[in-house]
């Protein structure tokens, strides 16, 4: 029963922490500034949550085996990326393109397209680089119902219910970011369809991405 209860006691710490500001933050401006069906945009949003959910596991078991935790310094210094990737997802969502046209008209954003090059690629997620920002928010992420999971499966009296525990608190992670981006990506839909030629949800996005940023960086 004791080991039950800290499965479930993990699964919803999870779902807690993916709730977190920098989390709805980046699953907004993924969901908002990239290219592609529901389908394809969900998919993207899940690369973010599987670098992030996969340092927080790598992190939490290195707790359990090695007594490894992240030096105040790091998290500190991890915090500043942190705040640093919310600004830049902030501006690509800004730049992004679709189907060949920018998705968000201004004079500011309309001068810019023009002093780029004709032929360049334009502005968007990949893959690649929202799975980076996903690795670089779990590691700067050490909020405290991570570390209070973390704590107890320490102390828990075997290791291999500690590594289901962390197991299942990325599980929720999991869970709550898709969740997250779900509503997301309906919200910006939404939007479109009321306002195509001012998207509020993603403009609200973006600038909730770029001030938290610039909150994390200035702390």
């Amino acid at each position: 029963m004791e080991f039950i209860g800290l499965l479930a006691l993990s699964i919803l710490l999870g779902l807690r922490h993916g709730i977190d500001y920098d989390h709805i933050a980046a699953l907004a401006d993924i969901t908002g500034g990239s290219i592609g069906s529901k389908k394809e945009r969900l998919k993207l949003s899940l690369w973010y949550a599987g670098g992030h959910e996969t340092v927080i596991f790598i992190l939490g078991c290195s707790i359990l085996l090695f007594a490894w935790t992240v030096p105040i310094w790091a998290d500190h210094l991890m915090g500043k990326a942190v705040g640093l990737t919310l600004i830049f997802m902030s501006v690509l969502m800004l730049l992004g393109r679709r189907n060949g046209k920018a998705a968000y008209w201004s004079r500011g954003i309309s001068m810019f397209q023009k002093l780029r090059r004709r032929n360049s690629e334009p502005f968007t997620f990949t893959r690649r680089n929202v799975f980076t920002i996903g690795i670089i928010h779990g590691i700067g992420a050490e909020t405290p119902t991570q570390l209070l999971l973390f704590t107890t499966v320490a102390g828990a009296a075997a290791v291999n219910h500690g590594i289901f525990a962390v197991t299942a608190f990325s599980c929720g992670l999991l869970i709550s970011h898709a969740i997250i981006a779900i509503i997301s990506i309906w919200f910006h839909d939404l939007s479109k369809k009321i306002r195509p030629m001012l998207p509020i949800t993603m403009y609200a996005a973006c600038l909730f991405s770029f001030v938290l940023g610039v909150s994390y960086l200035i702390k």
